[in-house]
């Protein structure tokens, strides 16, 4: 803690001198009496406090916030002043010094949600601290499971329609933050995005492909033909309509777009017995790891689905493969990818490795979660 990680959990406390609510402000001593950091308390959850100050004392309130969310809005800058990319995370929870909070930027509105009731008490705090810095027309608040909070307006008018158009590297795309995943898109991946864009062949598959993200790249990138897989018939929809909504790009409107509802693993096998084959292939499937005890599981998940695209995708093709779990390493996971690839007698070359982009930064370990393996195999 003294390091600065922002989580103390309730097996780590030795002694409370008073019951508390969620969001009084918590100081921690330690055992020699000594000021140790201060942080919202969550009387019920595994993290007990949200750790907010460390080092020296100082106060939890509206002026730690604007401090701490003009510091983010000046690390994401570069992306803020792009006139082609208005979908920009703002608050990535820890690495930004909001234990619990992510908010997302989707054109003119904000998208803020939080995972401890800690923050409920605070959110008129959270709010004008964000609303100075970015102006947003509104904010919308989304909870987690365990917060018991219904999604509500908290500035501004939201759109009746629920939907927020924003553009990503000069394409429009529409986020669905209450009924869609997340905060209604997934922006983490705007890098991946960007560079399937650039090295994606005539012919791709895109899987779990959620709302086409990475299909719509690889449209504007020159693919003549895509394949969005999902489980989802609402996602597929929707990927049809980012299609429809840059119809007026040449490269877009020139590429004809499937959609393939199914389940992902008997999908693919289905495509390989009927000797479908692709160009590239993008896999980017949800978290198969809650817990650490899962990791060992996800891995052959991850290696299962590497096999199954390997066997669609064409010689020379490019595969894309992605994990958004952090209990599962980039280093694993790359090497059970290569693993597999060998044993099907298709060793990768690999093109490049990524993770986190700008606007999702790294303070502790359990914030990286993604990474992303791109390779061509013979």
């Amino acid at each position: 803690m003294r390091a600065g990680h922002p989580w103390l959990f309730a097996s780590s406390i030795r002694e409370v001198n008073r019951e508390g609510r969620a969001g009084d402000p918590a100081v921690i001593f330690d055992r020699k009496n000594r000021f140790l950091a201060a942080g919202l308390w969550d009387p019920e959850g595994p993290i007990r406090v949200r750790i907010l100050v460390t080092g020296k004392p100082a106060p939890i309130g509206a002026e730690l916030f604007r401090r701490l969310v003009a510091d983010a809005v000046t690390l994401r800058r570069p992306l803020l002043d792009d006139p082609a990319t208005t979908g920009v995370r703002i608050l990535y929870g820890e690495s930004d010094g909001f234990s619990g909070v992510v908010a997302d930027l989707y054109g003119e509105h904000l998208v803020v949600k939080i995972y401890s009731p800690a923050w409920i008490p605070r959110l008129p705090e959270l709010a004008e601290a964000l609303e100075a810095e970015l102006a947003p027309r509104s904010i919308l608040l989304l909870a987690a499971r365990r917060v018991a909070q219904e999604p509500a307006v908290v500035l501004g008018e939201f759109p009746a329609d629920e939907t927020l158009p924003f553009v990503e590297a000069g394409l429009h795309y529409e986020a669905h933050p209450i009924q869609g995943h997340k905060t209604g898109f997934y922006l983490d991946q705007r890098d991946n995005r960007a560079r399937l864009g650039q090295l994606t062949g005539p012919r791709v598959l895109n899987v779990f492909s959620y709302t086409g993200g990475f299909s719509l790249a690889a449209a504007a990138g020159g693919a003549t033909e895509v394949t969005s897989l999902d489980v989802s018939e609402a996602a597929l929809a929707q990927a049809d309509r980012h299609f429809e909504l840059n119809a007026h790009l040449p490269a877009v409107a020139a590429t004809r777009h499937h959609t393939l509802r199914g389940d992902a693993f008997e999908a693919m096998e289905g495509l390989a017995r009927s000797g479908t084959r692709f160009d590239t292939v993008v896999v980017d499937p949800p978290s198969f790891a809650k817990e650490a005890r899962q990791a060992a599981g996800a891995l052959d998940q991850y290696g299962r689905l590497t096999r199954l695209a390997l066997r669609v995708l064409a010689p020379g093709g490019l595969l894309l493969q992605a994990s958004c779990s952090s209990r599962v390493s980039a280093e694993d996971l790359f090497l059970r990818i290569h693993q597999v690839a060998r044993d099907a007698g298709r060793p990768l070359e690999e093109v490049d490795r990524t993770g986190h982009p700008l606007d999702h930064p790294v303070r502790i370990p359990e914030n990286a979660y993604l990474k992303a393996l791109l390779a061509r195999a013979p």
